[in-house]
């Protein structure tokens, strides 16, 4: 696992083994930042059931000026953290590790007041939760009912390729979707503008 392109590029990423996270293939992540490339410079990202930070710290390198990190797993927060210093980022007003579980996080009044910028609200927001427990709707509701992505923001969803997702949820629509192997990545924004 390695930081793709950007400032970190080529960085080796510490991951865990025999551990239950699963993180975004590389061929994935890839066609994932390709997707936001003019939206990254600058950007306040939220990278939700973080794991290892793979997502957030591409953010990062690529030129997002904020990055939040949630996950619930206090080893997977230490890892994150060690990944963050490899590539020369520590924690800061611009980039968190918050080890709480997504879902109560988002539902916390702390969340609604802790969202990092004037308007409270994210330009990405990158979201791998566990397959098949119900994370993904839960997510979607989430985002759309408190208003957690600035105008013209994205959500980027990854699930399992044998689930299907809602196209529409709340003020949330789906703009895209693609099939990678056993994964699918979809894109949501509010009101369904094209990503």
């Amino acid at each position: 696992m390695r930081v793709i392109a950007g400032s970190a590029r080529g960085r080796q990423l510490q991951d865990f083994k025999g551990r239950s996270i699963r993180p975004t293939a590389d061929r994935v992540k890839e066609a994932v930042f390709s997707s936001l490339m003019v939206r990254l410079p600058g950007s306040h990202v939220l990278d939700l059931f973080a794991g290892t930070g793979a997502l957030g710290v591409e953010a990062l390198s690529r030129g997002a000026g904020l990055a939040v990190f949630v996950e619930n797993d206090r080893k997977a927060c230490d890892l994150i953290r060690a990944n963050l210093a490899a590539c020369g980022w520590k924690q800061s007003l611009s980039v968190r590790v918050l080890q709480m579980d997504a879902i109560h996080w988002m539902s916390s009044a702390g969340a609604r007041s802790v969202r990092d910028n004037e308007d409270g609200r994210f330009d990405i927001i990158l979201a791998d939760p566990p397959y098949f427990k119900g994370y993904e709707e839960k997510t979607l509701e989430l985002v759309s009912g408190y208003g957690f992505l600035s105008p013209g923001g994205v959500l980027v969803l990854e699930s399992s390729a044998r689930q299907t997702l809602p196209e529409q949820v709340g003020s949330l629509c789906m703009t895209k979707s693609k099939k990678y192997g056993e994964s699918m990545i979809s894109y949501y924004e509010e009101n369904g503008y094209a990503v």
